[in-house]
């Protein structure tokens, strides 16, 4: 359809159609009135995979050639990050769990079956998560919008990234409310919850450019999600319940957002070198129009 655009302008058509694409998402979810599983985080999760899909398929018919597919960053595996993305992220959240056992407000508990059966669900979790639910993620954002940003700079990508990854949210929260999200002051909802998923779009971001590949940003977004979810089964709330699960261990909590400012600051100071260097992960291939008789996509 438009085979000209420049990468800023097929950002910005990403950006307005993944966010058109999470109001309807949103809107049948609260009609069909979905519980939370995972029907609901399907429905919800692809919707930025399915807007790269419309972009790259319909808008540009970037999608009719191998190096247009091979712009989302799937075809490499970036093992060599793969430590990182699983340990640091893990140890966030570890971390800000320990600083609240160690305060009064709540204190560390091992549940009657032990240890082994929190660890087992939480691998699993992430294994899913990763090519699954945060997958659905990153191919739209990480995959897709982050390397047709980079012309305006690695920081001002990686803040534009976290702006529409959070506003992608937004819908969810407010137009089906029934899943029970938006918890606490929105005052502090509000800053926390961008912060947090800015700071996040610069770690995870950090990692795409470095391997030009969105499997180890898949991998921390998979361990973040399930790490807060599996901690708190080890963490009894002796006061302030909304204080402790929302506001400092919450998945947007302060000691959260901390501790992945830290983490994302340390990644782009030790690897800074490498992520001049990718050339793979610093600009989005440019891509001839296809002919007409080209077949849909490689196999």
């Amino acid at each position: 359809m438009f085979t000209k655009l420049t990468d800023t302008n097929k950002a910005v058509i990403f950006s307005v159609l993944v966010l058109c694409m999470s109001v309807g998402a949103a809107l049948l979810i609260r009609f069909l009135e979905l519980p939370q599983g995972p029907v609901m985080w399907t429905l919800w999760s692809f919707t930025p995979t399915v807007a790269a899909l419309i972009m790259l398929l319909v808008v540009t018919k970037d999608g009719y050639s191998k190096e247009g597919w091979k712009s989302l960053g799937l075809h490499r595996l970036g093992l060599s990050v793969w430590w990182i993305a699983f340990g640091a992220t893990l140890l966030i959240t570890v971390a800000a769990s320990a600083v609240v056992w160690a305060t009064p407000l709540a204190s560390f508990v091992v549940l009657e079956g032990g240890v082994m059966d929190p660890i087992i669900q939480f691998l699993i979790f992430v294994g899913i998560f990763t090519v699954w639910f945060a997958l659905g993620e990153e191919i739209g954002m990480r995959g897709y919008l982050q390397p047709r940003l980079m012309s305006l700079g690695r920081r001002r990508a990686l803040l534009l990234v976290g702006l529409v990854w959070a506003t992608w949210h937004m819908p969810l929260f407010f137009l089906a409310p029934a899943i029970g999200l938006l918890k606490g002051n929105l005052l502090l909802f509000f800053p926390l919850f961008y912060g947090t998923v800015v700071a996040a779009s610069f770690f995870y971001g950090y990692l795409r450019i470095y391997t030009g590949s969105i499997w180890p940003a898949s991998i921390a977004h998979s361990v973040h999600n399930a790490a807060w979810t599996i901690l708190g089964a080890f963490t009894l709330i002796t006061a302030s319940p909304v204080l402790v699960s929302v506001y400092l261990v919450g998945d947007f909590g302060i000691l959260i957002l901390i501790g992945t400012v830290i983490g994302a600051i340390w990644f782009g100071h030790r690897f800074k070198s490498g992520m001049d260097q990718a050339q793979s992960g610093a600009e989005a291939p440019r891509v001839a129009p296809a002919h007409p008789s080209a077949p849909a996509a490689p196999r």
